[in-house]
């Protein structure tokens, strides 16, 4: 590994001369650490869809493919709070038909992924599941390396707010790293 501060040294020691230590000190948040320069192995990743999610794009497999050795997650997201909703307000019968919309979209949603994931031979496995989407996604994303995850995830972006508010809360609560496509 490459010792930067060596580098640094002997690149301002007859320019800076004492001035070394001040010019480290006002600018030691711009070199990287040697921890921060190994590139972190990646094991699983999660890929959250739902509704708004749409067919995910191939160049997010694209990247992905970069991770050869990663296990993908893809779950297909059911509001169950809005399941509940339909529930109370227009009855069990309606709850059940849209639970069965919603499944039938999931599945067909998660076909179109499995073929695009298994075009670039990517390790992966797929499932749908019934939660709030921003507690199952923050629970779920602490046990992989990184997050993927549609801008309009939860709710349709408009031309004010090109990330739903749902992603926007996302992306701040989970400490790893997230593609946003």
């Amino acid at each position: 590994m490459v010792n930067f501060s060596g580098i640094i040294l002997r690149k301002f020691k007859n320019i800076a001369g004492s001035r070394y230590e001040e010019i480290m000190k006002a600018y030691q948040e711009f070199f990287l650490t040697e921890e921060e320069l190994q590139i972190p192995e990646v094991k699983s990743i999660l890929l959250v869809l739902d509704r708004f999610s749409g067919e995910v794009p191939e160049e997010v497999f694209e990247v992905l493919s970069a991770y050869p050795g990663a296990r993908i997650e893809v779950v297909y997201v059911i509001d169950e709070g809005l399941c509940s909703i339909i529930g109370k307000t227009l009855g069990e019968e309606e709850a059940e038909a849209f639970r069965k919309s919603e499944e039938s979209l999931g599945r067909e949603l998660l076909r179109v992924t499995e073929r695009s994931l298994s075009k670039f031979d990517l390790s992966f496995s797929m499932e749908i599941t019934f939660a709030d989407k921003v507690e199952f996604v923050e629970n779920d994303a602490k046990n992989r390396d990184i997050l993927v995850v549609s801008r309009h995830f939860g709710s349709e972006s408009t031309k004010t707010h090109r990330i739903s508010p749902i992603v926007f809360r996302i992306v701040q609560g989970v400490k790893k790293p997230v593609i946003v496509y």
